[in-house]
């Protein structure tokens, strides 16, 4: 279970403790890069599709870009679209090593 992997092979919590980071981008409610790559990893598997129905810019998609994952985005603000266009297009998705890694 890789919840349990990640959480040093106990049962995770139900509160994570997720260090602040700083922003990427002017969205005000941009969220941590290290919180989406929990919950991706966790909740879906390499080559499924990850859902975004406010998608902001984009965070959500670089991550599942990064861990392999097709990723289908919403957004009703077009200069948060085309930033997040932007930020998808320009991600690299992670080896398997480097996966292996951030976990």
């Amino acid at each position: 279970n890789l919840a349990k992997e990640i959480n040093g092979g106990k049962q995770m919590r139900n509160m994570w403790q997720i260090n602040a980071q700083r922003h990427k981008t002017k969205h005000p409610t941009e969220k941590p890069e290290v919180l989406l790559e929990r919950i991706i990893s966790i909740g879906s598997k390499e080559d499924d599709i990850v859902l975004d129905p406010f998608m902001g810019s984009g965070t959500t998609g670089v991550i599942s870009k990064k861990l392999g994952r097709k990723f289908i985005g919403i957004e009703m603000d077009k200069t948060y679209f085309d930033e997040a266009k932007i930020r998808i297009k320009n991600t690299k998705t992670m080896s398997k090593i480097e996966k292996f890694l951030s976990a």
